[in-house]
């Protein structure tokens, strides 16, 4: 479990950082309207909205190409995005509070499902009849004499070799 909470963390931070290949206000930029939700409903980024000219993503990107050219940071254009919009700008939530379960039920769920099944599976597993105990030799002679089932296996394998 502690495994999955610090992968969990390690994808949060990497994607906190801005995408290779682009640099300085340009990478801020387009790091920034990947991280921010289009609140026209459509379920996408900033970035990735499909409406032309959507009514609340075009003018969220000047918004914020705005901000970048007056030098502000990539997180203080995050803080004042979200006291704007709220905590639903963001594109993933963030990692205090309640939306610390967004992060972590997943995996607990995962974890708890898997352990549930595996449980399910021993308890039907283990409904067997038993195996009947093997037959041994008898350890004085080594050739299972005291054993009435091999006495009476040939018995039987003596009447068909008359």
């Amino acid at each position: 479990m502690v495994i999955s909470i610090l992968a969990v963390f390690a994808v949060a931070n990497a994607a906190e950082q801005v995408p290779a290949g682009v640099s300085g206000k340009d990478g801020l930029y387009e790091s920034l309207i990947s991280d921010m939700a289009c609140l026209c409903g459509c379920g996408t980024t900033l970035k990735t909205c499909p409406h032309e000219n959507c009514d609340k993503a075009v003018p969220a990107r000047k918004e914020i190409r705005a901000m970048v050219d007056s030098g502000k940071s990539g997180p203080e254009i995050k803080s004042l995005m979200m006291k704007e919009h709220g905590e639903a700008i963001l594109a993933s939530p963030t990692f205090k509070g309640f939306n610390l379960m967004a992060w972590v039920t997943p995996f607990v769920a995962i974890i708890g499902v898997g352990w549930l099944v595996s449980l399910i599976l021993k308890r039907w597993s283990g409904n067997r009849a038993p195996a009947p105990p093997a037959v041994s030799p008898n350890k004085e002679t080594g050739s299972g004499e005291g054993d009435p089932y091999l006495k009476k296996m040939r018995d039987e394998l003596e009447k068909y070799e008359e």
